[in-house]
């Protein structure tokens, strides 16, 4: 029973966090449609939205929850090269 309670708890939590990156101009539309079952069309209905406008906002939501769970890798550093002439050694004290 505990078990259950701990990973209720953890889901909620999971599912909190998702809300905060998407906000709340997008969190609404994917809730609507990917957990309440609700249609595209029923969704732009019920907020007066325009034909399609559904679409481009459930995509918009669903990219930015892409971007939390895989987060794009940082650039990586390019290595320091020398093209200096056979022999060539930096003199440190002159």
């Amino acid at each position: 029973m505990a078990d259950l309670t701990d990973s209720a708890i953890a889901a909620r939590v999971a599912v909190n966090r998702a809300l905060e990156v998407m906000g709340p101009e997008l969190a609404g539309v994917a809730l609507d449609v990917c957990c309440f079952m609700k249609g595209l069309e029923t969704v732009e209905r019920e907020r007066q939205w325009p034909v399609r406008s559904a679409k481009l906002m459930l995509r918009t939501a669903l990219m930015a929850l892409s971007r939390h769970y895989n987060p794009p890798m940082p650039a990586r550093r390019r290595r320091v090269e020398h093209w200096g002439a056979e022999g060539y050694r930096p003199e440190l004290y002159s």
